[in-house]
């Protein structure tokens, strides 16, 4: 049962509590926590939005502890005014106590081994990978270079120059194999340009040569014997066999090249009356 002075309880001891905040102090807008997404990151997220705060010195830890209770919601808000009177001495209480009450809530910690899982996929580009390996590299602490350049090279397409090249010439600092993804981009993107309207295809992850134009094949003799089988075929039926049912080995173009060199070398039969 609330007493008649309640509204004065505070988790705060006096060193906290007798502090005036800033006139104008609210904290910025953030997402609130509810108790179910990883508490860290909520405390994080609030520092960054407090170190804009117009606070001095002074009253910058009574603003950090007075302020957190704004940017919880549903559980987490219920647990922080269920905080015994003046528990909290500091905003490294508040913290400790938040992060023990949510632990449950914590994502399990990425170690430097889970880079080797980051594989380059089918149809993934140069700078996509290395814009993944990135982003993970940065959420695991305590991962070195050595760990880092190994993964992005095993993870790398086998076929690619990219990968000979970083095992034949290791680098020491990750931003040398930055450099070289960049590079072995720009060819890449260089090559597509040049080829115009030749795609890359990434599943094979090889250039496709141009198909030939068939009309450009040079005219080959047919097979006498087919030729002849058609043309007992045309005396046999009513209707003459369309061009498409000799089976010649060349286009149109072709076939009117060939007649037009053949020139009066040739006599045609003249159509029945």
């Amino acid at each position: 049962m609330a007493t008649p002075d309640s509204y004065a309880d505070s988790p705060f001891t006096d060193v906290i509590a007798a502090v005036a905040l800033p006139k104008g102090f609210n904290v910025l807008t953030m997402t609130l926590f509810d108790g179910t997404t990883d508490p860290c990151d909520h405390i994080s997220q609030y520092k960054q939005k407090m170190m804009v705060t117009t606070a001095t010195w002074v009253s910058k830890e009574a603003c950090m502890c007075k302020g957190f209770g704004s940017t919880l919601s549903g559980a987490a808000l219920q647990w922080f005014v269920s905080l015994p009177n003046k528990s909290i001495s500091s905003f490294v209480d508040l913290v400790n106590a938040f992060n023990q009450q949510f632990a449950s809530s914590r994502r399990t910690p990425k170690q430097p081994s889970d880079l080797y899982r980051i594989v380059q996929e089918i149809g993934e580009s140069i700078k996509d990978y290395v814009t993944r390996v990135n982003t993970e590299k940065v959420a695991i602490r305590g991962c070195n270079t050595s760990t880092t350049i190994n993964a992005f090279r095993q993870g790398l397409d086998k076929d690619l120059d990219l990968y000979k090249e970083l095992t034949m010439h290791p680098c020491e600092r990750f931003e040398e194999v930055q450099q070289r993804a960049t590079a072995a981009l720009r060819l890449e993107e260089d090559i597509l340009s040049r080829k115009g309207t030749v795609t890359f295809d990434r599943t094979s992850r090889k250039i496709p040569t141009e198909k030939k134009d068939e009309r450009a094949r040079p005219y080959s003799r047919p097979n006498i014997s087919k030729v002849a089988k058609k043309s007992q075929q045309v005396e046999d039926s009513q209707y003459p066999l369309r061009l498409a049912e000799y089976e010649f080995s060349t286009g149109m173009e072709g076939l009117l090249k060939a007649l037009k060199e053949l020139g009066d070398q040739i006599r045609w039969p003249k159509p029945p009356t």
